[in-house]
């Protein structure tokens, strides 16, 4: 019986490009630190850093705002 990860090894093998999957869709937000001050970065799927603000809520009204899907990283 061959093991389904086997079958679809190419699949589980293949680095994700979350790019590919949303850039212009989603959007994640992580706690950072900039300037000495503790904010919560907003990404693109990409990883590039779009924005930044001061709590986690204001983080994902500015996403929701631009019509993007918000994720989170810890």
């Amino acid at each position: 019986m061959t093991n389904i990860l086997q079958q679809n090894s190419v699949f589980a093998s293949t680095q994700i490009n979350l790019a590919d999957l949303g850039l212009h869709q989603l959007a994640y937000v992580r706690p950072s630190v900039i300037d000495n001050q503790h904010v919560w970065s907003i990404h693109n799927a990409a990883g590039a850093t779009v924005g930044a603000a001061p709590t986690r809520e204001q983080a994902v009204g500015a996403i929701l705002q631009n019509n993007l899907t918000p994720h989170f990283v810890n």
